[in-house]
């Protein structure tokens, strides 16, 4: 039978936050934005924080409302990457199947790891290892399918592990509010709510063909997945080396209106997007895609092909012109991002583009050594705000625990 275990840091965020600085160990801490940058929502919050009702999605005003002494962060996304990827090194000490879930989740096969011994004393090392090594919790679900692993460490947190087993799991998962079910979203829950679906236990025992002909295969597969059938396998983590596109957004502290502006923020974002490809190891990318949000809140979004290539300005230029050859400028720009893809590893990079590659690579050596602020485009004095935009970070709201 399979083991499958799924590990969640806890507070992860806020919890990065007092590794680097100690003093606010046992103080409520979140991470959010600025208000006047209009980034000023929690996006993670640590259980001191919570208890006050500080939680992801609230503003930074009504949080402060809420715990007068909370400390808010500015999000520090190289900080956090660089913890998620100490733990995961710890992981692959255990298995060559280690599944990135999100930033602070993983799958973990140790069906072939009896060497470091059973399933759940595999957890208990890896929780001991992650606590004393780094310095972070976990928490993680045993279980033989990735469905009930990932509900297990749900169950207790923090610095906890939970065990579902084929004999176990009727009593541990069926009582659970259907929504606590991997895979069911805000919408298919109303869905399952109004059928009168309202425990993991009720979808179980629903009648299969009428979930089949309402929701189709993902009908099937919650069906299958609340009893226990679930045979996804984790992937290898030699899979997750090389990702399939690299991007960045970001929303202005104003609404954008002037060209100038726009083609600021388009090359900032650009030159972050190269630097993730350099860190890569990506040599070339032949599409590039943006996405625009306006002043109304209406997305949109377009892309190209290039010729191959890995660097900032051709990636940026081609953004612009995607944008002032499909959008109006009757509204306010909000939100501007750029995703590239079609990545080629063998792809060799032309003659041409060689000076402005290697200008790239220099300004990212730069600023590993001497900070993002060390080295700037000449351009950047247009508008110092839009210019260090990408140095606030979105983060993924759904990894608030």
């Amino acid at each position: 039978m399979r083991a499958i275990l799924h590990c969640d840091l806890n507070n992860f965020y806020a919890s990065c936050e007092c590794l680097i600085n100690p003093e606010l160990k046992g103080k409520p801490v979140a991470v959010g934005g600025r208000e006047e940058d209009r980034h000023g929502v929690i996006v993670a919050s640590n259980y001191e924080a919570k208890k006050f009702g500080v939680r992801c999605g609230v503003t930074t005003y009504q949080a402060k409302r809420l715990c007068p002494s909370l400390v808010i962060c500015q999000p520090k996304f190289e900080v956090y990457n660089k913890y998620s990827h100490m733990v995961r090194k710890i992981y692959e000490e255990y298995s060559d199947r280690v599944e990135p879930f999100s930033i602070d989740e993983c799958f973990i096969d140790v069906t072939h790891s009896k060497i470091f011994g059973t399933p759940l004393e595999i957890a208990n090392k890896i929780r001991e290892r992650v606590k004393n090594e780094i310095g972070l919790t976990i928490s993680v679900g045993v279980s033989f399918d990735k469905t009930f692993a990932k509900i297990g460490s749900d169950l207790k947190k923090p610095d906890a592990t939970t065990e579902i087993t084929l004999e176990n799991f009727k009593d541990k998962v069926w009582s659970l509010p259907v929504g606590d079910m991997f895979g069911v979203g805000r919408k298919m829950k109303e869905k399952f709510l109004k059928l009168g679906i309202n425990t993991i236990g009720d979808l179980a025992n629903f009648n299969k063909s009428f979930l089949i002909s309402e929701f189709g295969k993902v009908g099937e597969d919650l069906y299958n997945k609340a009893n226990g059938i679930d045979d996804e396998e984790v992937e290898l983590y030699t899979s997750h080396s090389i990702p399939k596109s690299v991007g960045n957004s970001t929303t202005f502290y104003k609404d954008l209106t002037d060209k100038k502006e726009i083609e600021l923020a388009f090359m900032v974002i650009a030159e972050s997007i190269v630097e993730r490809m350099i860190k890569h190891n990506l040599k070339s990318c032949k599409t590039v895609s943006i996405v625009v949000r306006d002043s109304d809140l209406k997305f949109y979004q377009k892309q190209c092909q290039i010729t191959p290539c890995r660097n900032s300005d051709t990636i940026s230029k081609t953004a612009i012109k995607l944008f002032f050859d499909n959008f109006s400028f009757n509204r306010g720009v909000r939100l501007l991002g750029i995703t590239v893809s079609g990545f080629d590893e063998d792809m060799q990079l032309s003659f041409f583009t060689k000076e402005e590659k290697n200008l790239d690579e220099v300004m990212v050596k730069i600023r590993e050594k001497f900070g993002r602020n060390s080295i700037k485009r000449g351009n950047a004095l247009i508008n110092e705000k839009i210019a260090s935009s990408m140095d606030r970070v979105q983060l993924d709201k759904n990894s608030d625990d």
